[in-house]
């Protein structure tokens, strides 16, 4: 079998073949989609081929695929670890890749099916849309706060009411043509939102995983889809543990001799679901139920933030029971799966 290790750019890439024989040869390519697809036309089907993660592999893994090959994404840190070099350049990164992938070395990312990738896009564009009107909100706020200026009829600027009022509040000409222009683009930003959050419920709303999901306390609509879509296949995770340490809920663990020391927690894998979860775990801690006798435990113990965290990783991990187990939450209550 003939491996292929690719040090992708956007405009051109570094190509390394290595033959069943071991003759390893090397080619720089323009990423235009008939030079690529003839190079990889002549190669004998199935080669091996390895994609280092990065933002622009989707085309290339439809492409490979279509011509009867098997692409596999490496993670980016985990390959540096295992092969750092002191020479950093093209040819060695791709040289890097294709001996990794022959001598099974190589860790490997979980490629989801081009209809996920899709409807990863649009949940990801709806978060995108969120940040930016958070960003309009604060800096509409702030020039308000300069002014010494406070609502009189909410609590908060950032309510329906305080809206309302913020919007015939008079100012001068200049601060008021920001926060027209701040208000116009919030108009918008929820009429966009709004419709991202139809369109998802159309599509997903209905999935039977979605629908168990949401039985779970402070998991709405949006984090069940969340959920669905970016872990893709449940199977693929051998336990709930890894489902957390997947999220990013885990804590680094230092371990030298008899010592054992935990940190906060690493902060790494999918960004996306770590926000979701913890926006849930702030909802659950509003709902009577042993979820909420559990946090107020690990409040006390050890503070508000801290617990807030441990409780999104419960959910993490309940979450993987209720989907791996084909039942709702009120199941795992019943069999006595959750405690508080």
């Amino acid at each position: 079998m003939v491996h292929v290790g690719v040090d992708l750019h956007k405009r051109v890439s570094q190509i390394a073949v290595l033959t069943a024989e071991g003759v390893l040869a090397q080619h720089r390519i323009a990423n235009t989609p008939d030079r690529v697809h003839r190079f990889f036309a002549q190669l004998p089907s199935p080669a091996r081929v390895a994609i280092e993660a990065s933002g622009t592999w989707w085309w290339l893994a439809d492409l490979l695929e279509g011509l009867g090959h098997q692409p596999i994404l490496s993670h980016p840190k985990h390959t540096k670890a295992i092969a750092a070099a002191r020479l950093q350049n093209d040819r060695v990164d791709a040289a890097r890749l294709v001996h990794l992938l022959r001598g099974d070395l190589l860790p490997q990312v979980w490629i989801p099916p081009p209809a996920v990738r899709e409807a990863r896009e649009l949940l990801r564009h709806r978060v995108a849309l969120v940040r930016v009107r958070t960003g309009i909100k604060n800096h509409l706020f702030a020039l308000l706060a300069r002014r010494n200026l406070h609502p009189t009829s909410a609590t908060r600027w950032c309510t329906a009411r305080g809206l309302r009022e913020c919007q015939d509040l008079p100012l001068g000409p200049l601060p008021t043509m920001v926060k027209e222009g701040c208000l116009a683009l919030l108009r918008v930003l929820d009429e966009q939102i709004r419709d991202l959050d139809h369109e998802l419920t159309r599509r997903w709303g209905a999935d039977p995983r979605v629908r168990r999901l949401m039985s779970i306390p402070g998991i709405g609509p949006f984090v069940a889809i969340a959920l669905v879509l970016e872990l893709g296949d449940i199977h693929r995770f051998p336990t709930a543990k890894h489902v957390a340490s997947y999220v990013g809920l885990v804590p680094r663990v230092r371990d030298s001799g008899e010592r054992v020391r935990r940190g906060h927690i690493v902060k790494e894998g999918n960004r996306l679901l770590r926000w979701a979860l913890v926006l849930a775990a702030t909802q659950a801690t509003r709902r009577p139920g042993p979820l909420r006798t559990w946090f107020r435990t690990m409040q006390q113990r050890k503070g508000k933030m801290i617990a807030r965290v441990a409780l999104a990783r419960r959910l993490a991990e309940i979450a993987y029971r209720v989907w791996k187990e084909d039942c709702d939450y009120l199941a795992l209550l019943r069999h006595g799966a959750v405690q508080g």
